[in-house]
């Protein structure tokens, strides 16, 4: 196994993990949970297969999964790769909460149930993180309890080292806990409540070159998290592969039934003509190569929190290989700077585009304890 690639100590955990992380959503391929696409087309196993073998070879340490992701596949997929090397060199994550099932994925005795799934995937006997990857805990919220008490009998039984949670897109802590804000607070409190109930030791978050920044006097998910600390895993750095430029305006792919871009509001052909146009300059700048983009993108997300490692999705090897190895230099504080000026028009329409996704939420100063909120998306 190669060793060159950078580690970071992922707060939480404890443990020493590679910066890039494998992110094993794609690999799943096509599915449907509850009649909702939730997965990718196009995907062959076998090839799959080899791109985590490739990613091991170049380093990777960790590996995020869930569940619901193609349906136990991707579990089974990355059951292979931990049968073929050492356990105790990864950091293996999975989710649980999203997957439809007869009961309340939250229901008493169903993680367990679940967990035991998912360990049989795996053929593994632990769970390095395991986290709640939805927050519907039912009517008022009557399965959160117990889901608290199933997780923590979880990691006191041994099967599970650390506790993760899913953050909010866009998140401060003063929009929760402030007076009425001019930005919707009924995400963040609803939020900050479940944080205060579940205690994680590590949260995921997307973050990339179109996230929205926050003011000196705002305290984002990466500040809340250093200050208590939790670890964060960074997803989405490349935008599901729309920083990169391989989602052309002027040719798009039909997604097939299975494929969540079906109704993904990113891959609309006006959004894809907003990101096109609205990345020409760093084109220019860094290079028109999809590994050039790559380094852009993770670079970026790299410098956010220097604890945080950064999944990277894939499909196949030369995925795998194009993006672990487009690391390069670090940006520098100046073009950190350039890159948020100059995306400032396109991360507002896409922050604007997002919100029309969802339902507008009302400006609330805290959500009454026990109020339900709808599954999100990845």
């Amino acid at each position: 196994m190669c060793t060159n690639l950078e580690t970071r100590h992922l707060r939480g955990l404890g443990r020493s993990v590679s910066a890039l992380g494998a992110g094993c959503w794609t690999i799943g391929g096509p599915a449907t949970n509850r009649g909702v696409p939730i997965g990718w087309d196009h995907v062959d196993s076998g090839r799959a297969f080899a791109g985590l073998l490739h990613a091991h070879d170049l380093g990777v340490t960790l590996y995020d999964t869930a569940d619901v992701y193609g349906l136990g596949r991707s579990e089974r997929l990355l059951g292979r790769l931990l049968s073929l090397v050492r356990r105790s060199d990864l950091v293996i994550s999975s989710k649980v909460g999203y997957l439809a099932s007869a009961a309340h994925p939250y229901a008493d005795g169903q993680m367990r149930r679940q967990l035991e799934c998912t360990l049989a995937n795996l053929g593994t006997n632990y769970l390095d993180v395991y986290f709640f990857h939805s927050t519907d805990f039912g009517e008022g919220d009557q399965y959160l309890p117990g889901a608290i008490k199933q997780m923590r009998a979880l990691v006191e039984h041994g099967l599970v080292r650390a506790v993760g949670m899913r953050a909010p897109h866009t998140f401060a802590l003063e929009w929760a806990t402030g007076p009425s804000h001019e930005r919707c607070t009924h995400e963040a409190a609803r939020f900050l409540h479940l944080y205060e109930e579940i205690r994680p030791d590590v949260l995921t978050v997307r973050h990339n070159l179109l996230s929205p920044l926050y003011t000196p006097d705002e305290t984002d998910v990466f500040d809340l998290a250093e200050s208590q600390g939790v670890g964060v895993i960074i997803k989405q750095a490349l935008g599901q592969g729309v920083l990169l430029g391989t989602h052309c305006p002027d040719r798009m792919r039909a997604f097939r039934q299975g494929d969540h871009r079906r109704q993904d509001p990113m891959f609309t052909p006006e959004a894809l003509h907003e990101v096109h146009h609205g990345l020409a300059s760093v084109r220019e700048h860094f290079g028109e190569a999809v590994s050039d983009l790559a380094r852009v993108a993770l670079r970026y997300a790299l410098a956010r929190d220097p604890a945080a490692p950064v999944l990277v999705g894939f499909r196949d090897a030369e995925q795998i290989n194009t993006t672990i190895t487009s690391l390069g230099e670090a940006l520098t504080t100046a073009e950190i700077t350039w890159l948020h000026q100059l995306l400032a028009p396109l991360r507002d329409a896409f922050t604007a585009r997002m919100a029309k996704s969802h339902a507008p939420c009302p400006s609330v100063r805290r959500l009454p304890s026990g109020m339900g909120a709808p599954t999100i998306k990845e």
